[in-house]
């Protein structure tokens, strides 16, 4: 059995985790106009401990969205992370904010998913991944301009934009006939259930010391 505690600080959504063999058991989240992980995260793993019923001793790991995102956020979710993880004795997971995007997203049979973060102006952390999800680039910055993405094998498949992107940035894509935006994404701990317990039972862990987030 594995209880792991996931969490998610990499935007101004402060979200907390709990799952038990990759099911989650309860979910404790509030997206803000402004990061507040600094005054909220801990209350938040305190009452997710509290209304599962677990004992914190009892966490088997612990996982954190590594990024990109916010640089402050991201420090303050890995600190608190690492300072767990030593003190209970037990192993760190990490995911980058790109994978745990689009863990909603199913039923493509075929095409590409380009999930997107705002980084600053015209300017976004993105990736490129296949139907089945398997990352195809290294997670860059990239202006939404003519020359986006403009890879040769995309040009002939749908191609799934998702993130949180504004009506004057989709825009862009809707002028692409074989581009297609999803919805407006948000990051959350919940979607780490899965993934999270995946990794786990492959024990990829991290050296909890030498850890730090994902930074562009």
């Amino acid at each position: 059995m594995s209880l792991i505690l996931n969490l998610e600080t990499s935007t101004k959504n402060c979200s907390v985790n709990i799952a038990k063999n990759g099911i989650s058991l309860v979910n404790v989240e509030e997206c803000f106009d402004k990061h507040l992980h600094s005054e909220k995260l801990h209350t938040f793993i305190k009452y997710a401990i509290k209304i599962s019923g677990i004992d914190l001793k009892n966490l088997s790991s612990i996982c954190i969205n590594r990024g990109p995102g916010s640089y402050t956020s991201l420090r303050i979710g890995s600190s608190t992370a690492k300072g767990l993880c030593i003190s209970l004795g037990i192993p760190l997971l990490s995911i980058d904010s790109l994978t745990l995007m689009i863990q909603k997203i199913n039923n493509i049979k075929s095409g590409f998913l380009i999930p997107m973060i705002h980084a600053k102006y015209n300017s976004f952390y993105t990736c490129l991944f296949n139907e089945s999800k398997e990352k195809l680039s290294a997670i860059s910055i990239k202006e939404i301009d003519k020359n986006f993405f403009i890879e040769n094998t995309i040009e002939n498949k749908k191609v799934y934009i998702l993130g949180n992107l504004n009506l004057l940035e989709t825009k862009f894509f809707f002028a692409k006939k074989n581009f297609v935006f999803v919805s407006k994404r948000y990051l959350s701990a919940i979607d780490m259930s899965n993934i999270s317990y995946i990794r786990f039972r492959e024990k990829k862990f991290h050296n909890v010391e030498n850890f730090s987030p994902f930074y562009l």
